[in-house]
C-alpha cells in the first residue's frame, strides 16, 4: 500500500495535474494540425506539441519558481533550487499525427546534483492510462490501489521486446542491423512509437524488456523512474548509465543476457549493415 507521504506529495500531485491538463488539450486536437520538421524530414512537431509544453511550463513557473525546466520543444530555464523538470509534452508525435492512440505526456522532476528523478508521470489520455511514481515509493497505474510490477520472464527466448528507431537514415541502418540479430533470439519484437510508454509497459509487465539507441532525457526521465520503481533495471551497456548511446530496461532475470547480446553486436554504435 502507498505511504501517506506518497498520497500527500505536492510535487507528484502537481506533475499529475500538469499532465492531465496537457493531455486534455491534446485530446481536443483540431481537424487540421500545423506541422513542421526538426532534425529530419520525418522528425515532425505539431503546434499541439508546443501548446502542451507551454501549459506545463506555465504551471511549473507559478508553482515551483526557481526550478529549472528542460522541454523537448525548446523550454529551457536554469535551476536555482537544485531541481529541474524534464518534459516531453507529446511523446509519440507520429502516432498522434496518424490518429494512433499510443502517445503520452511525460513529466519528471529531477535532482540536478544527482541526476535522479524525484517523481515521474506518464499520461496516455487516448489509452486512459496514468502511470506515476515517486522515488522509493513504488509505481502505480491510474490510482494508488494499482501498484506496478515488472514481468517474471526468465528466458531471453521467451521475452517480448520493445524497441524504437531514430529519424536519421544512418541510425536506422544500424538499428536494423542490431534487430536482425536480436529478433531470432527473442519471442518477438514490438515497436510502440513512444519511449515513455515502452518503459511504462515494461513496468506493467506488458513488455519483458525495452532497448533503444538515441533516446533523449525527455524520452525516459519519467518512464525510467516508473520502470525502476516497478522493479526494472534501467541502464546502458558496458555497466554505464542509460544515455543517448543506449537505454535498456528489463527485469533482473533478463538484464545481463540482453546486455550481453547487444554488446556483442555493438548496438551502441551506428555501424551499417
Amino acid at each position: 500500500m502507498p505511504t501517506s507521504e506518497l498520497l500527500t506529495d505536492p510535487v507528484l500531485a502537481s506533475a499529475i495535474r500538469y499532465a492531465k491538463l496537457a493531455g486534455a488539450t491534446l485530446l481536443a486536437r483540431p481537424e487540421k494540425l500545423e506541422i513542421s520538421t526538426k532534425s529530419t524530414a520525418t522528425d515532425v512537431v505539431t503546434h499541439m506539441d508546443t501548446l502542451a509544453e507551454q501549459i506545463i511550463v506555465d504551471g511549473i513557473t507559478v508553482d515551483f519558481p526557481g526550478d529549472g525546466i528542460m522541454g523537448e520543444e525548446g523550454a529551457d530555464v536554469a535551476a536555482s533550487t537544485g531541481y529541474q523538470w524534464i518534459i516531453d509534452p507529446l511523446d509519440g508525435t507520429i502516432n498522434y499525427l496518424y490518429g494512433l492512440p499510443a502517445w503520452a505526456v511525460s513529466i519528471a522532476r529531477v535532482d540536478v546534483h544527482t541526476g535522479q528523478a524525484q517523481v515521474g508521470v506518464v499520461y496516455a489520455p487516448a489509452l486512459d492510462r496514468l502511470y506515476f511514481a515517486k522515488a522509493g515509493h513504488g509505481a502505480y497505474l491510474n490510482d494508488f490501489a494499482s501498484p506496478l510490477s515488472v514481468g517474471e520472464c526468465q528466458q531471453l527466448s521467451q521475452a517480448l521486446v520493445g524497441t524504437g528507431f531514430g529519424y536519421d537514415s544512418t541510425r536506422r541502418g544500424g538499428q536494423a542491423r542490431v534487430l536482425n540479430i536480436v529478433l531470432p533470439n527473442v519471442r518477438d519484437i514490438r515497436r510502440i512509437g513512444s519511449c515513455a510508454l515502452d518503459l511504462c509497459f515494461v513496468a506493467q509487465g506488458l513488455l519483458d524488456m525495452f532497448f533503444e539507441r538515441g533516446v533523449n532525457p525527455w524520452d525516459h526521465a519519467a518512464g525510467g523512474l516508473v520502470a525502476r520503481e516497478a522493479g526494472a533495471i534501467v541502464s546502458g551497456l558496458h555497466n554505464k548509465k542509460e544515455s543517448a548511446e543506449m537505454l535498456v530496461a528489463t527485469n533482473r532475470y533478463l538484464h545481463a543476457d540482453i546486455c550481453e547480446l547487444l554488446e556483442s553486436v555493438t548496438a551502441d554504435s551506428d555501424l551499417p549493415n
